[in-house]
Formats: structure tokens, C-alpha cells, sequence
């Protein structure tokens, strides 16, 4: 049996409530949503524009903060999901 680890992310209340909703709009868990997500990063962040260069979130904090832009930058609002054919993937089997 696969032992399972906890990961705690603090999460400003409006993107709270945003994950929530979409959860609840797909019929999901905000775990199985972070799970997901988790789990396609590694792939994500090798098909990045640029695969030598990893994605610098420090240096994206420091020139939104040069420009006087907030960081992270505010949630655009989230169109309502589609949930006809949609397939839940299966993780770890």
C-alpha cells in the first residue's frame, strides 16, 4: 500500500472560494483537483516554452512588485464548467 503525505497550501479567500466552486461544479474534491494538478506538473513543465529555464516564480513576485502590480495577480473570474463528458482520470493505476 502506497503511504499518502499531507501537503498544507495557504491560499488567499478569494481563490478558496473559487476552488471550491470549481470542485463542486465538477463533481470533485479541491484534494483530487490539487492531487491532478500535482501529478500533470512535471509534464507541464517540460513541454514550458522554455524547457532549459525552470519557471522562476521569485522572478515573476520581484517584477510584478517592480511594476507595482499585485502578486500573485488577482483571479480572473471562472466561466461556469462543463460537465457533460467529462472523465475523471485515473490517477496512480
Amino acid at each position: 500500500m502506497q503511504k499518502i503525505r499531507n501537503i498544507t497550501v495557504a491560499v488567499p479567500e478569494d481563490l478558496y472560494r473559487q476552488t471550491r466552486r470549481l470542485a463542486a461544479e465538477n463533481n470533485d474534491t479541491v484534494t483530487f483537483m490539487v492531487r491532478y494538478l500535482l501529478y500533470c506538473l512535471p509534464k507541464a513543465l517540460k513541454a514550458a516554452p522554455i524547457p532549459a529555464a525552470p519557471p522562476d516564480f521569485g522572478r515573476a513576485a520581484a517584477l510584478a512588485a517592480k511594476n507595482g502590480q499585485p502578486w500573485p495577480p488577482p483571479l480572473q473570474p471562472v466561466p461556469p464548467a462543463k460537465t457533460s463528458g467529462f472523465v475523471r482520470p485515473q490517477i496512480g493505476k
